[in-house]
């Protein structure tokens, strides 16, 4: 039995648009990458719940390459 005989392809995405991407970089190696929204708003809740979230607050990430807590929000 086929569900999706009245769909058209544009309407197949049940989830919407795709997330939005953040760009981080490493201020020791200066390894640059797009960090997924989802991400960010777990951490988000995690400063929230421990009590350090204010206004503005973007966090800062462990590094791919480097290993270190050094990968922070680049807005260029």
């Amino acid at each position: 039995m086929e569900l999706r005989i009245g769909l058209k392809r544009e309407q197949e995405v049940p989830f919407g648009p795709s997330p939005e991407e953040y760009n981080y970089r490493c201020s020791l190696c200066q390894f640059e990458i797009g960090v997924n929204e989802a991400i960010i708003d777990a951490e988000i809740g995690s400063a929230k719940f421990n009590g350090y979230y204010y206004d503005g607050f973007m966090p800062v990430l462990h590094c791919l390459a480097c290993h270190q807590a050094t990968m922070k929000y680049s807005k260029d």
